[in-house]
């Protein structure tokens, strides 16, 4: 890999500092209790002192972490505390119970300040974990310091406190188990230690084909990846025997991560596994990085697939609790278009959810023809008559083979259909919204908190006209349309960076109500370039794509966008959609000539890692023509000084 020189370092350092004004998904997501010190207000419990510890702990169980500010084992362990105090403690009590464990109080000692109180509680190392009952120490934690095993240590203690139970009426019989749901089913061979498995170049494609894959791709120098380190090993732990949580250390193994496409640090990417798996098929992750939402994701996407309706009535039901889902319609003796649709949906994790009927019915209700051997009908914003989109399939199977035509369109297809005409833009919605596959224009609406429902009210209406207005797909001059609201006062220092709106000051807002709602419409497309000084030399022409970040306020006319009147709206989204309107950068002139010659940097720097021997011969050229060219122009000085200087002798043939 070239070694970056001053000036790309220069221009890569003013890259990032231009694409911050995208929120990525750490910057996004609000941060874990790993991102503070000791001193920060993530929760810790109770942080004790000689003069609160005894009058505190002088009642019932209480689970006290003694550590040094200092320790790098305490500075390691502490987003494992943090996370058992956020799991144990009440919400409204800071530092006693009220979760899983409420019997159990916790808190910490911090002993540089305060070692008299850590000496009398015999503590000889950093960090110990010490369980009090009613103010005396019971027992010491002295086994691996892991989450779960420090639950299972606070329960021991609550179970072994606890009064033997009065005498009841036996308990009535259980009930008959559920049905497992489908995807979730405990495999010996997927993650059977319930551990981070470190991959190697050799053990990558054999991994994948195995089954589910969560891979971190991620450097041992970056300060993000450490802080998501004990998160990972907490996942998989919980993911045991349901996918493989893995991890690849792109120092060591630079080749893999560049051929995956990784770009920074750390990188989850998603592998379906199995037939559907495999190098080349991995999807970015970049959702919030918390546990419960990396395993809310796993477990959706490690159950995705086609789900089958048991009557047509159930469809009704979905309809009324999913924004978007799909319907599968095929005929009974057609079961190989089950795997098909299953592979082609492995971008979706899981959502929206694809449901599969042969019912004589709903071909009807939906107009499918006899014909089509099979259909995919997209419905969203839980309307159940008209569907925003129909994909009509075709025959044999065959032609939706892995990497087929058919099959990208497909895929492409269940993509570009994923979202609903309106939804509210969180943390954890954003890249999903405004980095879509499909490029939608996105019309963005701010107000403050205390607005959002009538704001909401009023974006699903606009929602049903503007379906209404498309025919039901909501696509304009080629163009997807989403609604989204975003809370003003979460957003404020974004909206300030990308659109140059200030959060207007307290109350005003208020006032304003829905007339006061201001409206941007973003385009997040992707424009496409060509790597000029190649071409030019006749060598090779690459094509390069990158993201722009262009957005419009107001319609051709020049008037502001109203988000009270559906008109107003439509025309401005109408405008943009067929670039009769002007647009705004979000960049500055300086930051778009930094990323357009970052990008052109990379392009070189990939050409010369992928033909290093073309590479090599062009600097070899390159030197020669130079240095052929240095000696032709001092030549041409010392011949011309040469003409300059004549020899003049005397008579006898002295210089004189």
């Amino acid at each position: 890999m070239l070694l970056p020189s001053g000036l790309q370092l220069l221009i890569s350092t003013l890259t990032f500092a231009s694409a911050s004004a995208i929120p990525t998904s750490s910057s996004i997501t609000a941060r874990s209790p790993s991102h503070h010190s000791y001193s920060s207000s993530q929760p810790l419990g109770i942080e004790f002192t000689p003069t609160t510890f005894s009058q505190t702990i002088r009642e019932g169980l209480w689970f006290v972490e003694h550590y040094s500010p200092y320790c790098g084992h305490c500075k390691h362990f502490k987003p494992t505390w943090q996370q058992l105090v956020l799991d144990t403690r009440d919400k409204g009590d800071e530092g006693l119970g009220g979760g899983e464990v409420p019997e159990v109080g916790m808190g910490v000692v911090d002993c540089i300040v305060h070692g008299d109180l850590c000496d009398e509680n015999g503590v000889k190392g950093y960090p110990t974990l010490i369980m009090f009952k009613d103010g005396k120490i019971v027992d010491q934690f002295k086994k691996a310091r892991e989450l779960d095993d420090l639950k299972a240590f606070m329960k021991q203690h609550v179970k072994a406190a606890a009064p033997p139970p009065p005498p009841s009426t036996p308990p009535p019989p259980p009930p008959p188990a559920a049905a497992a749901t489908p995807g979730l089913t405990l495999n010996p061979n997927i993650n059977p230690a319930g551990e981070v498995l470190p991959l190697t170049p050799a053990l990558f494609t054999s991994t994948l084909a195995s089954g589910p894959t969560f891979v971190k791709f991620f450097a041992p120098w970056c300060g993000h990846c450490k802080k998501l380190a004990p998160t990972w090993k907490q996942l998989a732990r919980h993911m045991k025997g349901r996918i493989t949580v893995a991890e690849v250390n792109c120092d060591d193994h630079s080749a893999l991560c560049k051929k995956e496409g990784i770009q920074g640090y750390p990188t989850l990417m998603w592998y379906a596994g199995g037939a559907e798996g495999g190098e080349g098929k991995g999807f970015e992750y970049n959702s919030g990085r918390k546990l419960d939402q990396l395993k809310a994701f796993a477990e959706k996407a490690s159950s995705a697939g086609v789900q089958a309706l048991a009557a047509p009535a159930d469809l009704d039901k979905h309809i009324a609790e999913e924004d978007v889902l799909y319907l599968l319609l095929h005929s009974p003796s057609d079961t190989e278009i089950l795997s098909i649709i299953r592979e082609a949906s492995s971008p979706l994790f899981g959502s929206p959810q694809i449901f599969a009927s042969s019912d004589p019915a709903l071909h009807t209700r939906y107009s499918i023809p006899a014909a089509s051997p099979w259909a995919l009908v997209a419905l969203k914003d839980h309307d159940a008559k008209t569907p925003s989109s129909v994909h009509y399939g075709s025959s044999p199977p065959s032609l939706y083979s892995s990497s087929s035509d058919a099959a990208k369109k497909l895929s492409k297809w269940l993509l570009t259909h994923r979202l609903p005409t309106t939804l509210e833009l969180t943390r954890d919605t954003f890249q999903s919204v405004m980095n879509a596959p499909q490029t939608p224009l996105v019309v963005l609406c701010f107000s403050p908190e205390s607005t959002r429902e009538a704001v909401m009210r009023r974006l699903r209406d606009v929602g049903v006209k503007w379906r209404q207005r498309t025919e039901g797909n909501g696509v304009v001059h080629g163009r997807e349309v989403v609604f989204t609201w975003m809370d003003e006062g979460k957003w404020a220092d974004w909206m300030k960076s990308m659109y140059g709106l200030a959060k207007r000051p307290e109350g005003k807002a208020e006032e304003e109500g829905l007339d006061g709602v201001r409206v941007v419409i973003a385009d997040h497309s992707v424009c496409v370039f060509f790597l000029s000084i190649f071409f030019e030399v006749g060598i090779k022409t690459d094509v390069y794509f990158r993201q722009k970040l262009i957005y419009y306020d107001t319609d051709r006319a020049g008037n502001a966008v109203r988000f009270t009147s559906s008109a107003s709206m439509f025309a401005a989204v109408d405008d943009a959609a067929s670039g009769k309107s002007t647009f705004k950068n979000s960049e500055g002139t300086v930051e778009r000539m930094a990323r357009y010659l970052n990008n052109k940097i990379q392009s070189l720097e990939s050409f010369v890692i992928d033909k290093p021997f073309r590479s090599f011969f062009i600097l070899i050229a390159f030197f020669g023509l130079a240095f052929l060219v240095l000696t032709r122009v001092v030549n041409s000085d010392v011949r011309g000084a040469e003409s300059e200087w004549k020899e003049m002798k005397g008579r006898s043939g002295r210089l004189d």
